[in-house]
């Protein structure tokens, strides 16, 4: 079932461009016969044109080298004139890659961007390419609840670390209470599978806790910490911290 949630987006996404595709060529196909009827109609008048075209084209020419002449010697006339036949260079190369394309250029183009488009949809929406792991991936998740419970005998200390540690590492604040016996070491204990958001918060709270140890929740610490998955159990090592003990 999981396999055809992850392969459904993608199917669909390759439909849509070879339907795409399919509307484009039927599109080209009625336009191309549309000018072959067009000039298979206009026979006689083509010779005219063409003879038109080929006069104005030599006029056009000679007006432009004349031009050219006139501003070579004008500041920026080179330039200008430089410009102006990279441009015609510009747009002949285009014209001819355009008449041995199969299809008008601007099509493919709408396509490319379709396509582009739904790789993006696939691996930024869909999240089936890359997984952004780390830091990064975690803040793209909803973050469980974490209890703090103080198994020091410092007054207030969960209350302190829930605020300045806890909250800052972007994790919505859980139950706050203290522990039935003391506890030597700051230690993460987790219930219901949740061992790597367990390993994550451990890493979160490590700037300012130190490097923290990972552990499934006993029964004591679980009546504490009541729904919340995570618990940070604050041991004797971090009794000093915020300035307390």
């Amino acid at each position: 079932m999981h396999a055809i949630e992850s392969i459904g987006p993608v199917l669909g996404i390759v439909a849509f461009v070879g339907l795409a595709i399919l509307a484009f060529l039927l599109f080209q196909q009625a336009r191309d016969i549309r000018r072959l009827r067009e000039w298979a109609g206009r026979a006689p008048e083509r010779a005219t044109e063409a003879a038109d075209a080929v006069q104005a084209a030599s006029e056009a020419s000679r007006n432009g080298e004349a031009g050219e002449e006139a501003s070579a010697g004008q500041p920026g006339g080179r330039l200008r004139g430089a410009w102006h036949r990279f441009s015609l260079a510009v747009r002949d190369r285009y014209a001819a890659i355009d008449r041995r394309l199969p299809v008008d250029g601007r099509y493919i183009l709408v396509v490319l961007v379709v396509a582009i488009v739904a790789v993006g949809v696939v691996t930024s929406g869909f999240g089936l390419v890359g997984g952004g792991g780390g830091d990064n991936g975690r803040h793209h998740k909803k973050l469980p609840a974490v209890a703090v419970i103080n198994g020091t005998s410092v007054p207030g200390l969960a209350a302190t670390v829930q605020d300045k540690v806890v909250k800052r590492a972007g994790y919505p604040p859980g139950p706050v209470g203290n522990a039935m016996a003391s506890v030597n070491a700051t230690v993460v204990e987790y219930a219901g599978g949740e061992q790597s958001e367990a390993r994550d918060l451990a890493k979160a709270v490590n700037g300012k806790l130190g490097e923290t140890p990972v552990q499934p929740m006993t029964s004591d610490i679980s009546d504490v910490a009541g729904k919340a998955k995570l618990a940070l159990v604050l041991g004797l090592d971090d009794a000093g911290f915020g300035g307390g003990g």
